[in-house]
C-alpha cells in the first residue's frame, strides 16, 4: 500500500466519522427527507455517498424551523435602523456632556 492509497483511506475515514457525528448531533425534528437514525446509518455504512447525501439534502438548513433556507444577508450600517438609532443616541449623549 503506497502513501496515496493510505491518504485516501484516512480521508474517507475522517469524512465518514465527521458526517456520522454531524448527523447524530442534529435535532431530529429538523433533519430533512429521512428520519435521523436512517441518516446516521447511511453515513456509517455507505461512507462517501451517505455522507454526501446527508450534507446536500438531509441536514437542517434553517436553525429555527428546519423548513428551508432562510439565510439573512448582512445589512449595511446605514440600512440598519437599530444601528442608526444607537448612533443617534451616542451622538446626543456626547453633545450633552
Amino acid at each position: 500500500m503506497n502513501r496515496v492509497q493510505l491518504a485516501v483511506i484516512v480521508a474517507v475515514a475522517i469524512f465518514q466519522i465527521f458526517t456520522t457525528v454531524y448527523a447524530a448531533s442534529a435535532n431530529r425534528n429538523q433533519v430533512r427527507v429521512l428520519p435521523k437514525f436512517v441518516w446516521v446509518l447511511l453515513c456509517l455504512f455507505i461512507p462517501i455517498i451517505g455522507g454526501l447525501l446527508y450534507i446536500t439534502i438531509g441536514r437542517p438548513i434553517d436553525g429555527d424551523s428546519g423548513k428551508g433556507a432562510k439565510r439573512s444577508r448582512p445589512v449595511a450600517p446605514d440600512d440598519d435602523e437599530d444601528f442608526l438609532r444607537d448612533l443617534g443616541n451616542r451622538f446626543k449623549n456626547d453633545n450633552d456632556n
